[in-house]
């Protein structure tokens, strides 16, 4: 959700005035403008008392008899016709007034007091604009142009002023005054003009919603995609003159977005007046506003009227098309509007109770800023919650169906089920809660921040964490600390003892830049940059949501600071740590589908029993990026499994002669292992799957059948007992534009294991696609003629398409459907080429694409240019199907892409 100031700054375009016609009232308003001679100073302090007079004088349909500017032109004086004076005022005397008027059909202005007119030109074409009583005006903030609203387009202007400027526009055919000031218009009748319109359409702010000022047009979607309900954006306008009969005016909506305004253009604001147009006694006119197509976040409208053939258009503002997606919904703090974090507590005094509905709810929005479901103005949907206890230890706890959370002892933690029935569908989350005692809630000051930054202490194996801690009233210099301090902290039992965490370190040896020892915890104030922090040593567990209490020397009570004139306490609240070691397991979005050669068209069924080279593997994946393309270079092999802590002891162990042979052969040259480091680098100047043994049958294998792949070991320590893999582990290399793989088309001739097992279709080329048309039969092929045979791909929907590898891992994470093409047909060259993704990743060092035959082709054709994919017949072949060959070259395998040219 877009903030107040953000949503200004993004939407600059701003309307600046309206000249139109409006009618005149007899109606007696001498109470409205009582005093209206009084000195008026329009800066923006005194924008409503200027507002009041003006429109009063508006209401009284007062006209202007004359205006003229002070010596400075810092104030210009408008007489009324009923001789009182109305004064506008620039911000400061070096702010110059623009005065704009129409004459001899075409616009002018001033900026010295009228003293001279010059013609207003067209921004670029340097044209005179032409003008009409129907034009309006608009200033942009963000340029300081100013723009002509012509009824088909918008005109730039070669004008540009300080949006502090106040302007005023003499429309010499209509006889009206406009005053365009602090982003607000007003239309004044000119004395003996035929004034018969209204003469200003103000902007009616509402806070929708906290600070935003804007106007929203909501829907609400349930998880299947299904809109259940749906609302109108809700705007009120001031119109002025206040009586003005609008039964016979049409409404529309201008979108001046990126103030590019067109009256055709899409996307719409469909405009419907409430009560027929009626004006209300204080003439605010309301309107429903329906957003038609509208991608875009923030919308800028202003809304025109057409009375009598006359447009006026109101200031600008901004409607927010919104769609609220029950999948995207977040369970928030209420008085903060901030995520609920899974690692945090409700914390209410124990001898009072927690009304939930006020704490925690459910609605929409980035953190910080959620608006709650029942904030979204949505009459007719329907919210149900319910209050659930799932942990509820020696049921210190009760809650209401109204959500009246309550317990009977103080300290103590449960778990509460809050469920969100909204459209007949369940949201729910698991909150915990905790009881704090009245005098610690009370009688002591809470140093905050630690709770969600303790939930990740599971990772501290090693070392010490650092995490600073706050109150937002106080700190502990304002209690009388003045010098850099530790203190131990302990936790209040329910017999009313202490327990004190304990420390072999000495308190006074402590600072930020200091280890402690294993499962302690300490309080320590930094004299020097002035803020608290909680230390944590390694491995500390079994803290569970407590509220450590910074204790005295003795450690027999909690220190006592004076607060206002009372001793107090000093705790870090609701704190939780528990150190939780996982076993290294492997990844499973590692795990791929592994092919041997001549298995990859067979059925599970049809292979043999328990065959190694078929099923599920985990591979080791490479790095994509831009620069180097597709490498191995340093992949920490702690990178393969899910463990915790994350810094445990975790050794690996490859030897080379648990290798197979080709592996063997490249060991610390291409392939290099890291022993120091757990790391594997594997250059480019080789194929990655022969390094799996897949460029053979299983059969062919020999000694190395159980050394497919490649095998190491590992042993992992977190300081509660080793453990170590179960054997050697079998792991393969990603190869992802070969094999493992389970995304690449099968077109090998030889069925090497480079797909999924679906073998592709319709791939091949027929001969009347390699002759247009002119030969169906290869058997009707004259010796000596030359084809095109590149051309001729491009009859082919596969080859448009293109040839998709699987690219697992990479760097858009993309599957199925959307892999890219590495190979397709090329309009440009007229044949196949690899694709610019392909070099990027795959080509840095080699890319080549090029035609051979295949078979006995070689007795039939001759290819004449490989790159391009010319050959000639070289005898007529009767019957039967030719086959050719595409050598494609990359960084890290040679493949050879098989397709037929049939009959």
């Amino acid at each position: 959700m877009m903030n107040k100031r953000l949503l200004n700054n993004v939407l600059y375009g701003a309307l600046l005035f309206s000249l139109g016609t409006g009618v005149v009232s007899c109606k007696d308003y001498d109470d409205d403008i009582e005093g209206l001679n009084n000195r008026i100073t329009t800066v923006e302090s005194d924008m409503e008392r200027f507002k009041e007079k003006i429109e009063a004088a508006l209401n009284a349909n007062l006209t202007v008899q004359s205006w003229y500017p002070s010596e400075d032109q810092s104030q210009y004086t408008i007489v009324l016709s009923n001789g009182d004076e109305l004064y506008v005022q620039a911000s400061n005397k070096a702010t110059p007034f623009y005065q704009f008027k129409i004459e001899d059909g075409t616009w002018r202005y001033s900026s010295d007091k009228g003293a001279g007119w010059n013609k207003v030109l067209e921004s670029g074409t340097e044209k005179e604009i032409p003008g009409t009583e129907k034009d309006q005006l608009y200033y942009d903030k963000s340029n300081g142009y100013i723009y002509i609203q012509k009824t088909e387009s918008l005109v730039q202007t070669s004008i540009t002023v300080n949006k502090e400027t106040p302007i005023l526009a003499e429309n010499k055919e209509n006889k009206t005054l406009s005053i365009y000031i602090y982003g607000e218009n007003y239309i004044l009748p000119i004395q003996g003009g035929g004034f018969s319109g209204i003469s200003s359409i103000l902007f009616q702010k509402q806070f929708v919603f906290e600070e935003d000022e804007y106007l929203e047009a909501a829907s609400y979607t349930n998880t299947k995609g299904e809109v259940v309900t749906a609302h109108t954006a809700t705007a009120k306008f001031k119109i002025l003159p206040k009586d003005i009969d609008l039964s016979e005016a049409t409404f529309a909506c201008a979108d001046i977005h990126e103030l590019k305004l067109t009256r055709a253009a899409a996307p719409q604001l469909l405009v419907e007046a409430l009560n027929n147009g009626k004006l209300d006694e204080n003439g605010i006119l309301t309107v429903e506003l329906t957003p038609q197509d509208m991608p875009a976040e923030y919308y800028g409208a202003v809304l025109e009227i057409t009375l009598d053939k006359t447009t006026t258009s109101s200031n600008y503002f901004v409607v927010k098309p919104t769609s609220y997606n029950a999948s995207e919904g977040q369970f928030a703090y209420r008085e903060t509007r901030e995520f609920y974090q899974s690692s945090e507590s409700l914390k209410f005094i124990s001898t009072e109770s927690l009304d939930l509905s006020k704490a925690i709810g459910w609605g929409f929005g980035e953190s910080g800023e959620v608006k709650f479901v029942d904030e979204l103005g949505f009459g007719d949907l329907t919210v149900k919650v319910e209050y659930e206890l799932v942990d509820n230890p020696n049921n210190t706890f009760a809650v209401t169906e109204k959500g009246i959370l309550t317990a009977t002892g103080a300290n103590k933690t449960g778990k509460l089920k809050v469920t969100y029935i909204v459209a007949e569908e369940e949201f729910s989350k698991e909150i915990l809660v905790y009881s704090q005692d009245e005098s610690t809630a009370k009688s002591g000051i809470e140093l905050s921040g630690a709770t969600e930054m303790l939930s990740d202490i599971e990772t501290l194996y090693q070392g010490t964490k650092v995490i600073e801690v706050s109150n937002s009233q106080t700190s502990l210099e304002s209690l009388g600390v003045t010098t850099s301090k530790a203190w131990k902290l302990g936790a209040k039992q329910p017999d009313e003892t202490w327990k004190v965490i304990e420390m072999t370190t000495s308190l006074s040896d402590i600072s930020k830049e200091r280890s402690l020892a294993n499962g302690e915890v300490c309080l320590y104030y930094d004299a020097t940059d002035k803020k608290s922090y909680l230390l944590v040593g390694p491995q500390t567990k079994n803290i569970e949501n407590a509220n450590l209490f910074a204790m005295n020397e003795e450690a027999t009570d909690k220190e006592n600071f004076d607060h206002n004139g009372k001793q107090i306490g000093v705790y870090v609240g609701n704190v939780k740590a528990s150190y939780v070691i996982e076993s290294p397991t492997k990844k499973p979005e590692l795990e791929v589908m592994i092919y041997a050669k001549g298995g990859i068209d067979k059925k599970p069924e049809e292979l043999p029993k328990g065959d190694l080279y078929y099923g599920k593997h985990f591979a080791i994946p490479g790095v994509y990026d831009t620069e180097n393309g597709y490498y191995f270079k340093d992949i920490d092999f702690r990178s393969l499994y899910n463990f915790k802590p994350a810094d445990a002891e975790f050794v690996f162990t490859m030897n080379e002669d648990d290798q197979n042979q080709y592996v063997k052969e490249k060991w610390g040259g291409s392939f290099a292992w890291h022993a120091e480091n757990g790391t594997l680098t594997v250059k480019n100047d080789n194929e990655l799957y022969k390094y799996n043994l897949l460029n053979k049958k299983p059969s062919e294998l020999g000694g190395d059948k159980d050394k497919v792949g490649i095998q190491f070991s590992w042993k992992f320590n977190a300081g509660e007992g080793e453990v170590q893999s179960d054997g050697k582990e079998r792991w393969f290399i990603k190869d992802p534009t070969f094999n493992p793989g389970d995304n690449i088309t099968y077109l090998n001739y030889d069925k090497n294991p480079n797909a999924t097992g679906v073998i592709s279709t319709g791939y091949s080329i027929k001969v009347k696609d390699l002759t247009n048309g002119a030969h169906s039969q290869l058997k009707e092929l004259v010796a000596g003629e030359e084809y095109d045979l590149g051309k001729a791909f491009g009859n082919i929907a596969f080859w448009r398409n293109g040839c998709a590898w699987d690219v697992y891992g990479g760097p858009n994470k993309l599957t199925g459907a959307k892999l890219p093409a590495l190979v397709k047909y090329s309009d440009e060259l007229g044949r196949l080429a690899i694709t610019d993704y392909c070099k990027t990743y795959f080509g840095k060092r080699r890319a080549e694409l090029k035609l051979n035959t295949e078979g006995d082709c070689g007795s039939y054709f001759t290819v004449t240019d490989p790159d391009n994919f010319k050959i000639k017949v070289t005898a007529p072949k009767d019957g039967g199907n030719v086959q050719f060959k595409v050598v494609f070259n990359t960084d890290y395998s040679t493949q050879n892409i098989i397709f037929f040219v049939e009959n």
